[in-house]
């Protein structure tokens, strides 16, 4: 029976890791829709991405390819600025191999207040990521008391002999 709790256990552990990046996860139809209104501004083979560091800093990648390119990035990210309903602190566009960045104040001052008011609560900040850490931590510990205790169980009720 030992090995088999021995078994098991890297398989749960395993499963619980993989809840891990949940806790800084946005929507990833919000993304999806961004990503076509950038390919109907004209844009082609686009790539978005949201990050969230451990202090909640949101940053917004887009890899995108225009022919001829007008501009330097700037269409990208006064799109992401009005119609991505997600925090934005931070746009990083890369467009045709040549990237850029602008911060949320260099947004609000070329491009006006946002169009629409991101919900700052869906945010996921360090406090939320902590208590995830907290939370799987605990599970795991409980989950190895759990089998190790079915372990000594087995060998205990193991087979009698005559």
């Amino acid at each position: 029976m030992r090995n088999s709790t021995r078994a098991r256990l890297p398989l749960l552990l395993g499963a619980l890791l993989c809840l891990l990046p949940t806790a800084g996860c946005v929507s990833g139809a919000a993304m999806d829709e961004l990503g076509s209104r950038i390919e109907g501004a004209g844009y082609t083979r686009v790539w978005v991405g949201h990050s969230i560091s451990a202090f909640g800093y949101d940053t917004v990648q887009i890899t995108a390819y225009k022919t001829p390119a007008t501009d330097d990035g700037t269409e990208i990210a006064r799109l992401v600025w009005h119609t991505y309903p997600e925090e934005v602190d931070e746009v990083v566009v890369t467009l045709n191999d040549a990237g850029g960045f602008i911060t949320k104040d260099q947004m609000l001052e070329e491009f006006g207040p946002r169009q629409l008011d991101p919900n700052p609560n869906e945010d996921t900040d360090f406090g939320d990521v902590l208590g995830w850490v907290v939370g799987i931590i605990a599970v795991l510990v409980v989950l190895i008391k759990v089998l190790g205790f079915l372990g000594r169980l087995g060998r205990r009720s193991g087979p009698e002999v005559l």
